[in-house]
């Protein structure tokens, strides 16, 4: 059964039948506590933009840049800009904010990994290339 979970070091909040291993926000390992509805709106309601508009999804991409010690936000402020249209563009026609170098297959369920940002820390290309996906997000110490 699904639940919420929120990570007792940095506050990421996280629905699912398991919190994550690793947090993808922080990188802290088990860190997962069970939370409830209102713990996690206010969490979340707590200095995040709204996210239907180009400003709001620019500020929220550099707000998770400045909460994590892992990645940082590309410097190519073109591919910024694109990136951030395409999510836009996602929003729109698929009711979420995907990752527009992703596909979703129309099953939220499976498809709640594609929301910008993923949980991209955990995929084999972060991993190899220190760069999400799309490159939006890149390891921090890299040029």
């Amino acid at each position: 059964m699904k639940r919420l979970w929120r990570c007792h070091v940095c506050n990421d909040v996280h629905w699912g039948n398991a919190p994550p291993e690793v947090c993808p926000t922080c990188g802290a390992t088990n860190s997962f506590v069970p939370s409830d509805l209102g713990e996690a709106l206010e969490i979340i309601g707590r200095d995040h933009p709204a996210l239907d508009d180009r400003e709001g999804v620019l500020a929220a991409w550099q707000w998770f840049s400045d909460q994590s010690p892992t990645v940082r936000l590309t410097a190519k402020a073109d591919e910024m800009e694109l990136l951030c249209k395409g999510v836009l563009e996602n929003l729109r026609t698929k009711g979420q904010r995907y990752c527009p170098c992703r596909l979703p297959t129309g099953d939220r369920e499976k498809d709640e990994g594609l929301i910008c940002p993923c949980n991209f820390l955990r995929q084999p290309t972060f991993k190899e290339t220190g760069e999400c996906w799309c490159g939006l997000f890149v390891r921090r110490g890299t040029q």
